[in-house]
């Protein structure tokens, strides 16, 4: 086997040439990739005040994977590991994080559906990478969590108004609609409208 030959000196040149482009302009990129995530920051905790203060839910939603991995479990099984962005409690709150979920193959089937386990961290405390992954998945999971909350309402008023009937068929005399008892059903429209509302500037 012959020994390699040596780089030549202009070759050597414009390579070393080409990495130090390289480096400057992922230099430059840096102050962009930094205000893109304090901007990132900025609309989590915007929504995180919203869905926790103003509109005091605590319905779990979960974005489609934004990332998903095989891996090898101690018993040598294949697993597939999902990372989600969703909302929910996580540490005694109801904030926005990142689900990650590691399913196995249930016995005799093709598709990873069974959960193994499952990790909950605080979108603050992702490293920073992982919270711009996430956060492209911000508005599929308010438009899940807008419908689901629209159902919840819509559910809770038709069951509202199921009882009344039956109070009425069992001659309750006072099972006259009450004027304000379909503010449950409002509530899935003003819900949807005020989770895409932009705060204003104080």
């Amino acid at each position: 086997m012959s020994p390699e030959r040596p780089a030549r000196p202009g070759v050597v040149a414009t390579m070393a040439q080409e990495t130090s482009e390289g480096l400057e302009s992922l230099r430059s990129i840096v102050p962009q990739l930094n205000s893109a995530v304090e901007e990132a920051s900025s609309v989590v905790q915007a929504v995180d005040r919203f869905l926790s203060e103003e509109l005091g839910i605590s319905t779990w939603a979960a974005s489609r994977p934004f990332d998903q991995q095989r891996a090898i479990g101690d018993d040598g099984r294949e697993l597939l590991v999902t990372s989600h962005l969703a909302c929910g409690k996580v540490a005694g709150r109801y904030r926005l994080h990142v689900l990650t979920a590691t399913l196995d193959k249930p016995e005799g089937k093709e598709q990873f559906t069974h959960i193994v386990n499952e990790e909950r961290i605080p979108w603050s405390s992702l490293p920073r990478d992982v919270k711009l992954q996430s956060f492209v998945m911000l508005p599929e999971l308010l438009n899940i969590l807008a419908s689901r909350v629209s159902e919840i309402a819509s559910q809770t008023s038709r069951t509202v108004e199921a009882v009344w009937e039956l109070l009425g068929n069992m001659g309750h005399k006072g099972a006259d609609f009450p004027a304000d008892d379909f503010v449950v059903s409002s509530l899935a429209a003003s819900t949807t409208q005020n989770l895409f509302k932009r705060p204003r500037p104080k």
